[in-house]
């Protein structure tokens, strides 16, 4: 009799079953991508974002890149940059208020001023000599020892609560405009600003400043031996204090301000260790205008809420502009 095959009694084998390992086909242009890996920009071609970056540059003054911009309008010869940072915290008077104005410019100036409480309460600013004259931003510059015109290419600054949660009391008025007269008295209250926020001293407080350009010389070297010869012709930052606890510190200011200055004739050597000059960009120009026309002066928050606000009106900028601003902005800026 032929054998019978007895299936029944064969065990079967459970479990998972182990793949081979195969080597893919490479049949199609699609297989050739996956192993070749993602595909490379062309050489030379900048990505979107340095044109972003670029416009950032000489419109947020918090940016990193900021420190050694230099305004596109193809000045001759190489010029030097420097940044003036520092910071002041300011009180209040015995009666509870306090009083500053910060101009973008460079050296000079700051000023606290003294209030007379009044009523109504009245900051006397002064020249020189009595109170409080305006103060330099920065000692020991670049500028004071190698150059003497100079001109704002951006400027902020940070409003900050200093004051404890039980000595937080009392509101802050920040407000922009013009630069004042180098004397000059202001009534506390009247809100007499282009832009104005004013807010409860309390944990946490803090608003940013971001100087814009108003008027056609905004972008001229000057001469600035003293406040009264600072230009005009951007916006300044004021800070009011009223119904705070008396003689406690209440808000610091921290200021950024990116100059860019001509070297005195015997150190014009240095220019050649500068970087070169940008060439007259209309673009950017341009771009510049529509960021300071669509951004406030003043924004909510610190740096990263600035930088955050720039780059999104940045980019809506160049778009609007530019169709395809990867390949028309190309020679944006030599940076």
């Amino acid at each position: 009799m032929p054998k019978s095959k007895n299936r029944g009694n064969r065990k079967q084998k459970k479990g998972k079953q182990v793949k081979k390992n195969v080597a893919p086909s490479l049949t199609n242009n699609a297989d050739l991508r996956q192993i070749a890996g993602p595909r490379r920009q062309p050489s030379g071609r900048k990505p979107k974002t340095a044109h972003v970056r670029s416009v950032c540059s000489v419109t947020d003054p918090f940016c990193p890149a900021a420190k050694n911009s230099k305004w596109p309008d193809g000045t001759s010869g190489n010029t030097l940059t420097e940044q003036f940072r520092g910071n002041v915290t300011l009180s209040a008077d015995a009666q509870g208020y306090g009083f500053a104005v910060f101009a973008p410019t460079a050296p000079y100036g700051y000023t606290v001023a003294t209030v007379a409480p009044g009523p109504p309460a009245v900051a006397q600013i002064t020249a020189a000599g009595v109170n409080q004259p305006w103060q330099t931003y920065k000692a020991n510059s670049m500028l004071a020892t190698y150059g003497g015109n100079c001109r704002t290419v951006s400027a902020g600054f940070i409003v900050r609560n200093v004051a404890s949660a039980t000595n937080s009391a009392g509101i802050i008025t920040v407000g922009t405009n013009t630069a004042p007269a180098a004397s000059m008295n202001f009534t506390l209250g009247s809100e007499l600003y282009n832009e104005v926020a004013v807010k409860a001293i309390q944990p946490g407080m803090e608003m940013s400043f971001v100087s814009q350009p108003r008027g056609t010389g905004a972008r001229d070297f000057n001469s600035q031996t003293a406040y009264s010869a600072c230009p005009t012709d951007w916006s300044c930052l004021f800070i009011e204090i009223s119904g705070a606890n008396a003689g406690i510190a209440v808000v610091n200011v921290e200021w950024f301000i990116n100059i860019e200055f001509e070297p005195y004739p015997d150190k014009r050597e240095l220019a050649a260790l500068a970087k070169p000059n940008p060439p007259k960009s209309t673009a950017a120009e341009a771009s510049v205008s529509r960021v300071h026309s669509s951004l406030g002066s003043l924004i909510e928050g610190g740096v990263s809420s600035v930088e955050s606000a720039i780059a999104k009106h940045a980019t809506d900028a160049l778009n609007s502009l530019f169709s395809d601003p990867l390949e028309s902005l190309a020679a944006l800026f030599s940076m």
